[in-house]
């Protein structure tokens, strides 16, 4: 079992999750994560049910779902591992707006509310690193979707409807931060 536990420990000093993260506070991070795997087709997270880990996927890849009321299920992404997911409903306490669901077969590691307040408690500069690298992983997101806006709004003429709706959308983003 100890070979088994220092492959997975390996893996994840490997993955880029944390990467530029110093060693001994990537290793306290490590001490609280929860190894697990799960089969392809498994939900992870379920879109307006609340969401008690952080899921940090090693091996395989996650499709990101969302139904709609009139039923129809909207594919949004896949992500592949190395990559990390339940950020924004782990933090605020809010629903998922999407499922997540294992399309293959995954090695996860996941970090629950008590394993995070332990981390925030036992090693602050580790609990730290964590927030950075969440922030880091957020913000490249949001900068994808702003270029994926802004060549939206390059595609249609200023006096087509779905230009406006993206300018004020766009707008927003910015200038109304619920802070």
């Amino acid at each position: 079992m100890v070979g088994m536990a220092q492959k997975v420990a390996g893996e994840f000093f490997e993955s880029s999750l944390l990467h530029g993260v110093d060693e001994g506070l990537r290793r306290a991070i490590f001490r609280r994560l929860v190894p697990g795997q799960a089969p392809a087709g498994t939900p992870l997270l379920s879109q307006g049910k609340s969401n008690e880990r952080l899921w940090f996927v090693i091996e395989g890849s996650v499709t990101i779902e969302r139904k709609h009321p009139d039923g129809r299920v909207e594919s949004l992404a896949e992500l592949k591992g190395p990559a990390i997911f339940g950020t924004t409903t782990f933090f605020r306490s809010t629903s998922p707006s999407a499922s997540i669901l294992a399309a293959t077969d995954l090695k996860v590691w996941t970090l629950d509310h008590a394993g995070h307040e332990a981390l925030r408690r036992d090693e602050p500069q580790a609990a730290e690193a964590l927030a950075l690298a969440v922030v880091r992983v957020l913000s490249e997101r949001f900068d994808m979707l702003d270029v994926r806006i802004a060549e939206l709004m390059a595609e249609h003429g200023d006096d087509h409807p779905r230009m406006t709706e993206l300018a004020t959308f766009r707008a927003r983003l910015f200038e109304e931060p619920a802070l």
